[in-house]
């Protein structure tokens, strides 16, 4: 951990904006990585962008992986990374975890793909079970964004209504609503109250963001208001239980519970979006930790322990709606197909991860490191002055540069995210992944993470943070 310092810690060069930190940091990235600049002109020539999602391209070029083991990645010109990522959060049990690596390698032997039913069905449906008590039943997927997508379908199925309340500026994946107000910029989004649609790619058909209506996250006022307009064309309210698409942002006291009572009072169903959340924030994720339970819940990424998986679940009475009989020309249930749902290696990667690694032993490992992580950061913000505060929730955190609580999606503009892409590439250029590229995400300490590692990543924020300080009084 670091030292507390008398006075605040003074600047290493004579940097005078976030422009120029940013700019210097990138010079000295370029330096580190020619091969993953080689490499990414090379991939451009065949893959858009040179990457296979859209958001992992960014200025001047991604780094390259080669490998990952444990707490670290290793780039294609033989960097170590301490990695704080974690591929988006979904490996909240690090690289190649010794457990996955040999019950998944077995599955290998026995088959990878069987498109018909078997008993790990059953086995990661139970695992899921056991941590969320609102899901009767549960469907698996290939991805967060399959999850969300028939989660939402089925909601509208079982209600006969068409329209979503969503909050503005959070994520949920990458199908055509979804790309709806997702982090649009501030001024083109009008009045809080009554926030303008604003769709984030081409080719999503105009009449999508009629069927969305947008309310801000922690105001229950703003999704009352739109229930008792649109009540009667409403199927379900959407939302992350805590936003993770603004950092960390947890619900503030009572916001989910009045979500629960409007759903109930206007009919409609509640659906939680645990892709990001889910087992991450706690052992059962959102509604363990804040005790509302959803009708229906989407879960991903941390539960398959780094295997490509989705789930959604809740009542059986609306999961049910499923399992009725598609009649030639009239469609009676709510359509889930998908060659690759529920392959045996992803299902044995869930069933792995949640019932023998992320064991109460492991949550207590992370917390702990979490814990000291979060310690190590406030000291360095006070040594230096830096104008910043840190939150945490489990094993997920984020460091905000700026004084200002942020609580919904309007309090971005007082995010510099420029000056966190300095940061950002100042921890890359040290060794350090601090979290997934963007001001919007937010780290995951794994269970294979140890205090030296969290040690590590303070050390190189100490490194950083006088640079960044002296950035904000520029």
């Amino acid at each position: 951990m670091t030292s507390h310092q008398s006075e605040p810690a003074q600047s290493s060069t004579d940097v005078e904006t976030a422009s120029d930190l940013l700019a210097r940091e990138h010079d000295r990235y370029r330096e580190q990585t020619p091969e993953s600049a080689e490499l990414a002109a090379d991939l451009r020539r065949h893959v858009p962008a040179g990457v296979c999602s859209t958001f992992r391209a960014y200025d001047p070029y991604p780094m390259h992986a080669d490998r990952a083991e444990g707490a670290r990645v290793y780039d294609v010109d033989g960097n170590a990374y301490l990695d704080f990522a974690m591929n988006n959060g979904t490996q909240l049990v690090g690289h190649a975890h010794p457990e996955l690596v040999e019950r998944v390698g077995d599955q290998l032997e026995r088959g990878t793909l069987y498109t018909r039913p078997n008993e790990l069905i059953g086995e990661a449906a139970r695992a899921v079970k056991r941590r969320w008590d609102c899901v009767e039943k549960v469907r698996f997927t290939n991805s967060g964004t399959e999850a969300v997508m028939h989660a939402t379908r089925l909601a509208r199925a079982y209600t006969g209504r068409e329209k979503l309340v969503r909050m503005e500026g959070a994520y949920h994946g990458a199908h055509d609503q979804a790309l709806v107000s997702k982090m649009p910029p501030v001024e083109q989004t009008g009045h809080p109250d009554d926030p303008n649609p604003v769709v984030e790619s081409q080719g999503v058909p105009e009449h999508v963001a009629d069927e969305l209506l947008l309310a801000q996250y922690n105001d229950a006022d703003s999704v009352e208001r739109l229930l008792r307009e649109h009540g009667d064309e409403v199927a379900a309210i959407l939302v992350e239980p805590a936003c993770f698409n603004l950092g960390v942002v947890e619900p503030e006291p009572r916001f989910l519970e009045r979500l629960r009572e409007l759903a109930d009072e206007y009919n409609v169903l509640l659906v939680f979006d645990e892709v990001k959340t889910g087992a991450k924030i706690a052992p059962g994720g959102g509604v363990e930790r804040y005790g509302v339970q959803p009708d229906l819940v989407a879960l991903a990424k941390a539960i398959g322990g780094g295997y490509p998986v989705g789930a959604f679940g809740g009542r059986a009475d609306v999961m049910d709606r499923i399992e009725r009989d598609l009649l030639p020309g009239v469609a009676t249930g709510s359509a889930h197909y998908g060659t690759y749902n529920g392959n045996p290696l992803s299902l044995k990667a869930v069933s792995v991860t949640l019932d023998d690694v992320l064991t109460d032993d492991a949550y207590e490992h992370v917390s702990r490191l979490a814990e000291r992580l979060e310690a190590g950061y406030e000291d360095v913000i006070e040594d230096t002055g830096l104008d910043a505060h840190v939150v945490t929730v489990g094993s997920q955190g984020m460091v905000y540069l700026t004084d200002e609580p942020i609580t919904t999606f309007r309090d971005w503009e007082h995010v510099d995210e420029e000056l966190h892409e300095a940061y950002w590439f100042g921890m890359l250029n040290r060794g350090v992944i601090p979290h997934p590229h963007d001001a919007s995400q937010q780290w995951t300490v794994s269970v294979q993470h140890t205090e030296e590692h969290v040690d590590e990543h303070v050390e190189a924020f100490a490194e950083i943070a006088p640079d960044l300080a002296a950035a904000q009084d520029g």
